[in-house]
């Protein structure tokens, strides 16, 4: 069986302390488009999905651990190639014209990369070459605004620093298209609390701009979605507007109704 969801959103403007007064805001988030994706590994299979997802959605991706949420997240910003069906950026099969679509799309992964005597200039100036888009100027503000030294060694960037340099290596080429994957995970609330704050700002440059953020921490969605999606054991089961889960926006009582999408029994 192939499940299939249509999926469009948008939000309301906030204003942004990051951009400068008339620099260019960016590009318009492409339409996304899933026809019969699927993709298996050893003791899991992803079943097919179609879906699509019109520029300006917001949308937070629920599930259990091995739902497979990272593998979803992975297949989208092009770094999982192996998968069976299509996957549209635009009307185009990313895999066609991978290295332009890579461009499209910010991932923030769970776990950094660099070697132990990298600095986080060094590691940004090199993953600076793969976009031509790269905006020193606008990642220079993002570090200034996150308190991120860009002298920092990678190798000593505890979980949170960690965290601010992902997400300035995933934003400062202004993709329309930006997945982070449990993104808060492990954050103290305080800094948490400034990067939903800071999430909020750049994803207003003018432009319908698409977010998909990962997350377990329920009580963070209503900070950036309007839309949700749940996983389970790799099968999208739920796929529907915020508003429409909690109509009289009970702020307190939301999170215990995501709790209750996830434990709500889906036929097989």
């Amino acid at each position: 069986m192939t499940w299939m969801w249509s999926s469009c959103g948008s939000t309301g403007c906030r204003g942004t302390e990051v951009s400068e007064p008339g620099e260019a805001r960016g590009r318009e988030a492409p339409v996304i488009e899933l026809d019969r994706f699927s993709v298996e590994f050893p003791g899991f299979l992803f079943k097919p999905l179609s879906l699509c997802v019109e520029p300006g959605a917001r949308i937070a991706l629920l599930g259990a651990n091995g739902a497979g949420k990272s593998t979803l997240l992975r297949a989208l910003g092009g770094r999982l190639p192996d998968y069976r069906g299509k996957i549209l950026l635009g009307g185009t099969e990313l895999r066609e014209r991978l290295l332009e679509h890579r461009t499209q799309v910010g991932l923030l992964p769970e776990k950094i990369t660099g070697t132990p005597d990298e600095t986080v200039s060094g590691r940004l100036s090199l993953i600076s070459a793969l976009y031509p888009s790269w905006d020193p100027e606008y990642a220079a503000r993002l570090l200034a605004r996150l308190d991120l030294s860009g002298d920092a060694g990678m190798a000593t960037l505890s979980k949170g620093m960690g965290l601010k340099y992902s997400f300035v290596a995933a934003e400062a080429y202004r993709p329309p298209i930006l997945l982070l994957d449990e993104p808060t995970s492990g954050l103290d609330p305080v800094v948490r609390r400034e990067f939903l704050a800071l999430l909020g700002e750049v994803m207003d440059h003018g432009l319908a701009r698409t977010l998909i953020v990962s997350t377990h921490l329920l009580e963070d969605v209503e900070a950036f979605a309007d839309r949700v999606w749940v996983l389970r054991d790799g099968r999208m089961v739920e796929d529907t507007p915020l508003a429409a889960l909690d109509p009289r926006g009970s702020k307190h009582g939301l999170s215990q109704i995501l709790y209750d999408v996830l434990d709500r029994p889906y036929p097989g």
